[in-house]
């Protein structure tokens, strides 16, 4: 059977790092396997593809079909683990198709965050309300500032994702997260590092900068890199209310709920995310395995970070300009419940 100029597509993509299923994933519903092997819908469905990827439509339709950005982006990749680097084409490409299609449906005037961590934290408990700077009220803050913030879900299975993102479309920052953990606090602190980098400008149009791992072996100041460095003591200052905050005890005598318990008293008295005052903890004293048990104890019944995260996105972006098939993808991909 001869291959079909659709296949050739599909073949290309998947040889530059876009699984088949991924790009599957991509397509409308009404897009069926029949109409994969009509030549006729071949066109329809390039343009798609290579709209969803950032791509130019016409270097697909070669006899050897080649990729071709169709804006050019320099990609910055921070936070990476040595020897275990990822490759994150497809995410970042969905990542960033969905970036701009939030961005442009943003209802609100972009206005810069404050360079000073300490400013933005008495805004945002002044403004935003709140028992302590956590993840609601500094979501609600990126929002008034303009500053969409989406957790990207439902990427494809087994495919490498980042942890966080942030890039600027239209001179608006957009902060997309990624990383597979449903705790509030991991998702607060990513969240912070972010804003960190757009409000100390380390990011500019027509870039896209990758926090690939900001995970237990990344976490705060465990990277050479200066912007990474910065942008953590932005998101340490953020959070505390105070620079190079730590916490220390003697682990070895402490439960998971006393820790719960001790994290929620601090907090609560300092206006600081329990949760934030448990990872910092746990970092400090290489303490993960009682660290993530106290997070459990904290967040027992709630909902995963990443669907309050998408509450606030479905809320606040203006559905109505957009596509109705842009619509159906970001709910896919970017789920609320």
């Amino acid at each position: 059977m001869p291959t079909t100029q659709i296949d050739r597509i599909f073949g290309a993509l998947e040889s530059a790092g876009y699984p088949r299923e991924f790009q599957h994933s991509l397509l409308p519903g009404w897009v069926t396997g029949e109409m994969l092997q009509d030549e006729g819908a071949t066109l329809e469905v390039a343009s798609i593809l290579a709209k969803r990827l950032g791509l130019r439509v016409a270097p697909l339709f070669s006899d050897q079909p080649g990729l071709e950005e169709l804006r050019r982006r320099d990609t910055k990749y921070k936070r990476s683990i040595p020897n275990r680097s990822k490759n994150l084409s497809a995410a970042t490409s969905l990542a960033m198709f969905v970036a701009e299609s939030v961005a442009y449906a943003t209802p609100h005037a972009y206005t810069p965050f404050p360079q000073d961590p300490l400013q933005f934290r008495t805004e945002v408990l002044g403004t935003e309300g709140g028992k302590w700077l956590g993840l609601r009220n500094l979501l609600q803050a990126c929002w008034r500032h303009g500053v969409p913030v989406i957790y990207l879900d439902h990427v494809g299975d087994g495919l490498p994702k980042m942890d966080g993102m942030v890039t600027i479309f239209e001179g608006r920052p957009v902060i997309v997260l990624s990383k597979k953990s449903t705790s509030w606090a991991w998702q607060l602190f990513i969240i912070a590092h972010e804003i960190g980098h757009c409000a100390l400008g380390h990011i500019e149009a027509d870039e896209i900068l990758i926090d690939e791992s900001l995970g237990e072996q990344s976490y705060a100041l465990d990277d050479p890199d200066e912007d990474e460095q910065a942008a953590d003591r932005f998101a340490i200052a953020l959070l505390n209310g105070r620079e190079n905050a730590t916490y220390g005890h003697e682990a070895g005598r402490m439960s998971a709920r006393g820790l719960a318990d001790a994290a929620m008293a601090y907090g609560t008295a300092n206006k600081i995310d329990p949760g934030h005052v448990v990872l910092n903890f746990a970092k400090h004293n290489n303490a993960w395995a009682l660290g993530m048990a106290a997070i459990n104890e904290l967040q027992a019944g709630f909902k995963p970070a990443g669907r309050i995260v998408n509450e606030l996105l479905w809320r606040r972006v203006h559905q109505g300009v957009l596509p109705d098939d842009t619509i159906d993808l970001l709910r896919r991909v970017a789920p609320a419940e």
